[in-house]
């Protein structure tokens, strides 16, 4: 059996680019199992050369407009394309947007945000952050019997590099090596200061052998002040990367990770990174919250609210407990198997379902 599955997508530089990138790894995998794939809303200028093979065709969206005029889209797309499965990587499909994909006879998978629930009735609600659980949300379910929800990180979503980790031997960091390199990261959209505090804060007061390696997207508005402020420190106190060609190799690298609650959390997770959370949103809180709960992982709050001696006391400390730091990374691992995709397409395919 094969067929199409379109792909509504919501990114930019406010909500960041964890969407597209996980539209791209299902699509990834369809189209080794022999589907077509169709991607709906992102701008060209977001277009890769790997696009090419993973997606069939390639629709931006200039102005979005309201529910109805955007399930409308969806649903002409769907006809055009004879798509009948369609993944909803987008936060604003609210209640009336919902129903028209419903009356449509669509079988849809929504990923959502977990700070600002409403009625959901798709066939498959997913949410990577081990935070959530089905109980809390059969009040949001509309028909709780059709929804199946796919919660916690064994349906994250990552990129090749880092779930071919899975099943590799132990990360050097399990066995709380020396940190010497401190990833500094909060995803490829607007960071919103928190690496200009992580500066000023950290580089240069954790030991003359530790380097902040800062990694930024290209779209962060905050690139060029970055660039500025590491140009400035001494020779080893910082470096900073932009849209690294090989992000998992930089991360195995390093020693701990400060980063936001998005989907960098699984990855450094299944890097065995220790980490230590400034959550860049309120839909951020919640995902640290649960890192912090199962991994032990320090979550500070959300940006504009951590004071600097408190970042600073959270880093230090960490860095000086190698005991905490081997429990983190150990448990972290255990939480992300790299087979989230796979989970994600043969459910909505309905397919091998007990096999993953």
């Amino acid at each position: 059996m094969s067929g199409t599955v379109l792909f509504r997508c919501n990114v930019s530089a406010s909500v960041g680019i964890g969407h597209l990138m996980r539209c791209r790894e299902m699509a990834r995998y369809l189209k080794e199992i022999g589907w077509r794939t169709v991607l709906l809303g992102p701008p060209e200028s977001l277009r890769q050369p790997q696009d090419e093979m993973l997606f069939d065709r390639w629709c931006d969206v200039e102005r979005r407009g309201s529910s109805e005029e955007d399930a409308a889209r969806v649903l002409a797309l769907c006809d055009t394309e004879g798509a009948r499965h369609v993944v909803m990587d987008d936060y604003r499909i609210d209640p009336p947007y919902q129903a028209m994909l419903r009356r449509a006879g669509l079988r849809w998978l929504q990923q959502f945000d977990a700070s600002n629930p409403w009625m959901f009735q798709p066939d498959l609600l997913v949410n990577a952050s081990p935070f959530e659980r089905r109980e809390d949300y059969l009040p949001w379910l509309e028909t709780p019997e059709r929804t199946r929800t796919l919660f916690g990180p064994s349906y994250a979503v990552l990129r090749p590099a880092f779930a071919a980790l899975a099943g590799a031997d132990s990360s050097p960091r399990v066995d709380g090596r020396e940190v010497r390199r401190v990833l500094v990261a909060f995803g490829g959209g607007d960071d919103r200061g928190a690496i200009a505090q992580a500066l000023r804060v950290l580089a240069g007061r954790l030991g003359s052998s530790v380097t902040l390696v800062i990694v930024s997207g290209a779209a962060n508005p905050q690139r060029d002040d970055i660039a500025r402020s590491v140009a400035q420190l001494p020779a080893g106190q910082a470096e900073f990367h932009v849209n690294p060609p090989d992000m998992s190799a930089l991360m195995r690298d390093c020693d701990l990770a400060l980063i936001g609650g998005g989907t960098m959390s699984y990855e450094a997770a299944i890097c065995g990174l220790p980490m230590v959370f400034v959550g860049l949103a309120p839909n951020q809180e919640r995902p640290c919250l649960g890192w912090q709960a199962l991994t032990g992982a320090l979550f500070l709050g959300l940006v504009g609210t951590v004071e600097d001696a408190q970042l600073y006391a959270a880093v230090s400390s960490l860095i000086e407990d190698t005991d905490r730091r081997r429990d983190m990374a150990a448990r972290g691992r255990e939480l992300v198997d790299g087979k989230g995709t796979q989970r994600l397409v043969e459910a909505l395919l309905e397919r091998k379902r007990d096999r993953l």
